[in-house]
């Protein structure tokens, strides 16, 4: 095996592990796919090993990636911190911060605010990740993760954004069709609106079962903005988070006596990015943004 390889080819293999395509590196790298495989496949001659293999999702990493993987990431943070110190990045507010979301709250609540964080430090570049599924901060997809749960495993620092209030709402339309349901009980006779059950990605999304509620539901879908949209259409009910839906004219709250569920948003960060002033800041705005503004998440 060769003892020597060429140290930038590590950048390749980290977009590629984090991205899982060849196209979506390279357009984050700034070039082709083919410069990203041709590099990717120098890195597996150097190192005597194959390192991805193709699946339904795109490349995963082999038992060999995986072992690359950590060292990678650790060469990656040395040449930040090198860089920062001497130029004085660290402690000033500047360069990239990838913040990922589910998709409600990113588009709802945090696309706002960053752009108005945006407006007072225009040298922070905002990468907004916006999913339905948890993050790999051990893979640092992200520099913030925002979460519905307390991470289990791995270096991660949490701090709570904001508790929020959930609760079902209707089209004015559809209530006036089908009636307006007075208790969990008539929601029997009712459509509903909600997840696909097999593909939740946390606990924190089995609103129905919490709620000890059977009907089945007509319309399902893996993104919430989806089951908003469906229920402003007609397609029945569905519980929705008050910062998604309560200014909507298109939306009624229902059934908000006998039914209000409550989560709590957590800012995920890596303990390798707490140096970084623009991440810290990042994080700290959105707290006091969401303590200052209450009322968009809580019934008061």
């Amino acid at each position: 095996m060769q003892t020597t390889f060429d140290w930038n080819d590590l950048k390749f293999f980290l977009a590629l592990a984090r991205l899982k395509r060849m196209t979506v590196a390279g357009r984050a790298l700034g070039i082709d796919q083919t410069t990203v495989a041709r590099r990717i496949r120098a890195l597996e001659k150097a190192v005597g090993a194959q390192l991805f293999i193709r699946d339904e999702a795109g490349y995963a990493l082999t038992q060999a990636g995986e072992r690359l993987l950590p060292i990678a990431m650790e060469v990656e943070r040395s040449s930040t911190r090198v860089h920062e110190q001497i130029v004085g990045e660290a402690g000033r507010l500047a360069g990239m911060v990838r913040i990922g979301a589910p998709d409600g709250l990113g588009t709802y609540v945090v696309t706002p605010l960053l752009a108005r964080f945006q407006r007072d430090n225009p040298d922070v570049d905002v990468a907004l990740v916006v999913r339905s599924r948890q993050f790999q901060m051990s893979h640092q997809e992200v520099h913030l993760s925002l979460d519905l749960a307390l991470p289990t495993s791995g270096r991660l620092l949490a701090r709570r954004m904001t508790d929020y209030h959930l609760h079902f709402f209707a089209a004015p339309d559809y209530l006036r069709r089908y009636g307006r349901p007075e208790r969990l009980r008539d929601l029997r006779h009712h459509r509903l609106v909600g997840y696909i059950p097999e593909m939740l990605f946390s606990d924190e999304l089995r609103y129905l079962e919490e709620l000890g509620i059977t009907t089945p539901v007509g319309f399902a879908s893996t993104s919430m903005i989806a089951q908003r949209e469906a229920v402003r259409e007609g397609a029945g009910l569905a519980i929705l988070p008050r910062f998604m839906a309560l200014d909507d004219p298109d939306l009624e709250p229902v059934l908000v006596e006998d039914c209000v569920l409550t989560r709590t948003v957590w800012i995920l960060s890596h303990q390798s990015t707490e140096d970084l002033a623009r991440v810290r800041v990042v994080s700290e705005y959105l707290q006091q943004v969401a303590r200052k503004e209450r009322h968009r998440f809580l019934i008061s």
